[in-house]
Order: structure tokens, then sequence, then C-alpha cells
């Protein structure tokens, strides 16, 4: 029986259609709560399956957030809703208002590791800098955690650097694939397609695929590399660009844009391998990233650092091969291997699938998450 509760979900920072907040969350909230969705849109309200989305101006850099999140207080203040769902750190001092000000429940959605995640922030000018922030940060964030009602964690390991009181009032809600989502799949390209996808930076493997992809183009193997996510990165762009034969054989889906989830599902369906070669290691090794369950749940077969808990992911379900990212021959051998055995390919593929099925979907943490906000 729906609940007549409203539910006010925000973010300043997330494209409104965001596949954790808009279709694992807010969707699945729809079917039990009134859900509104307030996140940067191209339009001012539209309803899309259940959920209200009222569209917050867009931001390309960092700066143009602080005009959202002004936005944000307004409506906040305007609104009746009985729960505000916020998803970002940086609208931790929002949620705090809401508890001050309007006493309605607070949940706060925790998507990556903050204090890692700040060290590898460019923008912020010097390593020495960069950890004082995030050592600040995380000072304010657990101590407006105290205040709120319901933390959610996206890792099961973000919680450990959180103390015993604010662990009690959380819940891990992971970021599995929608069982929905797994349709057939049908290979038939006259080349392989090598595909990653999420944001496409140095951080994040860019440089190591494209070292990869070149030996492998050496070796005479017909690939293709698709860089499926955002690429801001002018460097890697150039990179690309200036080189022929790497510009004939990289596509860049993702150019200066945000990518919607449709586009990247049309790609996962006539992928043959899909790559994780992350070497930014103290912020990345211990998150099972949401691309490995999309790969596995499109039965496409990985090949991925050599991290204990992303090797304990492969062992356990046979759906791809580990390596060294910073080690070029190692990883391009890894894809050489699979390519030249399809048929163990081919079975990862399947095994990766049944795993999801049997084990890593949303549907396990749609029902944790409706049931822990109905007990509030």
């Amino acid at each position: 029986m729906p609940d007549k509760r409203n539910i006010f979900i925000g973010t300043s920072v997330h494209h409104w259609n965001d596949p954790r907040i808009f279709y694992k969350e807010a969707v699945s909230l729809a079917k039990k709560y009134d859900v509104e969705l307030h996140a940067p849109a191209e339009f001012d309200f539209k309803e899309e399956k259940g959920v209200k989305i009222f569209g917050l101006p867009s931001w390309h850099k960092v700066a143009d957030r602080k005009k959202i999140r002004k936005e944000l207080l307004k409506r906040i203040r305007r609104s009746t809703a009985d729960m505000f769902h916020f998803h970002d750190p940086e609208l931790i001092f929002l949620g705090l208002y809401v508890k001050i000000f309007k006493r309605k429940i607070v949940i706060y959605d925790i998507h990556e590791d903050y204090y890692t995640q700040i060290l590898l922030k460019k923008w912020i000018p010097t390593k020495l800098i960069r950890t004082i922030v995030a050592i600040i940060f995380s000072f304010i964030e657990k101590l407006i955690c105290n205040s709120f009602d319901l933390i959610i964690f996206a890792e099961n390991y973000y919680k450990n650097s959180f103390p015993q009181k604010i662990i009690d009032k959380s819940i891990d809600i992971l970021n599995y694939p929608r069982l929905n989502e797994i349709k057939s799949i049908d290979r038939n390209n006259n080349y392989v397609k090598i595909i990653y996808t999420g944001n496409v930076t140095v951080d994040r493997g860019a440089i190591n695929m494209i070292k990869c992809l070149s030996v492998l183009i050496e070796k005479g193997y017909n690939v293709k590399l698709y860089l499926v996510g955002l690429l801001k990165d002018e460097d890697i762009i150039s990179l690309i660009e200036k080189d022929a034969e790497l510009s004939n054989n990289i596509a860049t889906i993702g150019k200066q844009k945000y990518i919607d989830y449709s586009i990247i599902k049309k790609h996962y369906s006539d992928a043959n391998i899909g790559l994780a070669l992350i070497s930014s290691k103290a912020h990345y090794e211990k998150k099972l990233l949401t691309k490995f369950f999309e790969y596995m749940q499109n039965e496409i077969p990985m090949v991925i650092s050599k991290y204990n808990e992303w090797e304990k992911l492969i062992h356990d379900t046979e759906c791809g091969i580990c390596v060294d990212p910073d080690n070029v021959m190692e990883s391009a051998n890894a894809i050489e291997y699979l390519i030249n055995n399809p048929t163990i390919a081919k079975q990862m593929g399947k095994n990766g699938r049944k795993a999801v099925e049997e084990k890593y979907n949303w549907d396990t943490q749609a029902e944790k998450l409706i049931t822990v906000i109905n007990s509030i």
C-alpha cells in the first residue's frame, strides 16, 4: 500500500537521470512514496516513472554549483516534504538546516570515500592543501552526520571510518544493476570492441587503456576502444586526436558532454571486453565499481586492476582477469588471451551474468532501501 509521505531528493552535482539517484533509488521509492527529485536538468519540470522531477541549473565548473545550492535552499524552505534525501557532500549543510529549522527526517547518501576522493581533486592547488581540506571535511561530515536520521553507504567499507554511533543508524545500499535491464546479447562486429564506461580521466586509467590499445594494434589485432563517459581532459583528447592511428581506433563517446545511461546500454550490447585499468589505488582498491556489475550483467568478460576486493570478485565469479594496471604488456596480454580464446571469454561473460541474476542485482538493494525508510 502506498505511503502518503513525501520524499524530497536533492542533488547539486549529479544530472537528473543519474543511474543510482533516479533509475534505482527514486524510481524504487516512487512505488511506495510521493517522490520529487531536484537535480540539474535541461528542463523545469517533468514526471517520469512516477517521479516528479524539478530541474536545477546545469553546471560546467565547480563554482557554478554555488547558485544551484542557493536555489535548492529556496526550494527546501518552501517544501512541505516529510523526508529530505541528499546525495552530495556539499549539501550536508542543507541537511543540517532541515534538521534545525524544519525538524524533518534527513537521509544522507554517501556515494564515495570522500577523504581519498578529495586527495585526487586537481582543482585544489597542492597536495598539502588537498590533505588539509580532506581532514577538515572528514571531521565536519562526521560531526553533522550525528544529527541525521539515516546514513546510506554505497559501499560496505565506507562505514569503517565512521564512529559506531553513526554506523548504528546506517545501511549499505550497493550500486548493483537492475534486473529488468538484462536483455539478450548480440555481438556481430567485424572487430573486437573494447569498452570502458564512466568518467574518462588519468586517475581512472585513460592513459593505461590507450597504451594497451597501441600494443594490440601493433600486434595486428583489429580492435577498437570505446571510451563511453564524460571526457573533459584536454590532454587526453589531444593525445588521441593528434595520433591518426589512435583517433581511428578510439571512439570518445562523451567528449565534453554528459552521457545518458541509455547510450551506455546501447554500447554494452555489442561490446566484447570491458576494461577498468585504474591505478589510483588508495581511492579505488576497496570499492567494487558499478561498471563491473554492468559488464557482468551484459555478459562482457572484463580485464581489471589487481586489487584485493577486485581479485576476490573475479575469483568468486570467474568473470574476467586481474592485471597490474601499470604494466601495459600484462594488460595487453590479458586482452589478447580473451580474443584468442573466445569460448573461455564467452563463458566468463555467462558466469558474470549468472552472478548478477543470483546476487548482484538492484532488487536486493531496493527492498532494503524501502524497508529501512519505512521504519524511520
